[in-house]
């Protein structure tokens, strides 16, 4: 009698730098594999797979940088956007859970962008969420404190994010004492146990979600103009020209083309009217450029 192999659970695991992403992915796989960040540029997004085993289970873990990172990571804010549209249309087994990984006690003001990217915009509401609080060593009387017996519970209501679960932890033993073990080695310990207890239960009965990559990629940019425009503003040309050239370098000349193809067709709706209106306030300067004029042509439309 044969058995067919178990599919394949991909796990995106976000949060800002230097809150510990790299250090779960650690704790999940029970081995020091991701590279640790040293909080003073990102060194993540490479689309590299951490391959874990969780109660008999495969799961692929990917390790991606925060929207916020743009500037003083490794990858600027464009790349950032359009590279994980490229690591979400290369998982062809789909998207099983998104890991928000955040670093206690304080909640920042990226937390909720960050969210609504990942998990609003990019993901459709359509991927389980759960949330993952790093740093709470110190926690008194426990970890699980920060999110029972605090307002912080409050806040992420008052601000709309809502989880299917989360766990409070601390991503490290800390330093070793002279008693020869670690300092905060029993909170590590019940950490990694509640994390790997956390992600394989949040991922039963789940079905991967998928992207359809043209029509995505022009509904993710009418929700940054509908929900972020100063974030689109200040890190896209909103010509649809520079459009093309932000995809072109991360994705196939053909589909470059036809996600530009079907913006251009899509910028009449309300949601791209505020785009549509500074183009055409900009258009005598725009076809004085040949650059403009030739990825005009490009994507079909006349001049």
């Amino acid at each position: 009698m044969s058995y067919s192999p178990s599919p394949v659970r991909n796990v995106i695991i976000f949060g800002s730098t230097g809150c510990g992403k790299s250090s779960i992915v650690n704790m999940l796989l029970g081995r020091n594999e991701a590279e640790i960040s040293n909080g003073a540029k990102g060194c993540t997004f490479d689309h590299h797979a951490y391959t874990a085993i969780l109660d008999g289970n495969t799961y692929q873990l990917y390790d991606t940088n925060g929207l916020d990172e743009g500037n003083m990571g490794s990858t600027g804010a464009k790349e950032a956007l359009v590279g994980l549209y490229h690591l979400l249309r290369d998982l062809q087994d789909g998207v099983t859970l998104l890991v928000y990984c955040m670093r206690g006690p304080r909640v920042t003001e990226s937390l909720q962008r960050n969210y609504d990217v990942f998990y609003d915009g990019f993901c459709r509401k359509s991927v389980p969420i759960v949330m993952v609080v790093t740093g709470l060593e110190n926690q008194l009387p426990n970890m699980e404190t920060w999110w029972n017996e605090s307002d912080n519970r409050k806040t992420f209501a008052a601000y709309n994010m809502q989880f299917h679960g989360h766990a409070c932890i601390t991503a490290t033993p800390g330093k070793m004492g002279k008693n020869g073990t670690c300092r905060n080695q029993v909170e590590y310990d019940e950490s990694c146990k509640k994390l790997r207890k956390l992600v394989a239960e949040s991922c039963k009965d789940v079905s991967p979600w998928s992207l359809q990559t043209s029509s995505w990629f022009v509904s993710i940019m009418k929700w940054f103009h509908r929900n972020l425009p100063a974030w689109i503003d200040d890190h896209f040309d909103p010509r649809l020209g520079g459009l093309y050239d932000a995809l072109r370098p991360y994705i196939s000349e053909k589909e470059a083309k036809e996600i530009a193809r079907r913006a251009d067709a899509a910028s009449s709706r309300q949601e791209l009217q505020q785009i549509t209106r500074r183009a055409d306030s900009d258009a005598a300067s725009s076809y004085a450029r040949p650059e403009v004029a030739d990825t005009r042509r490009l994507i079909g439309k006349p001049e």
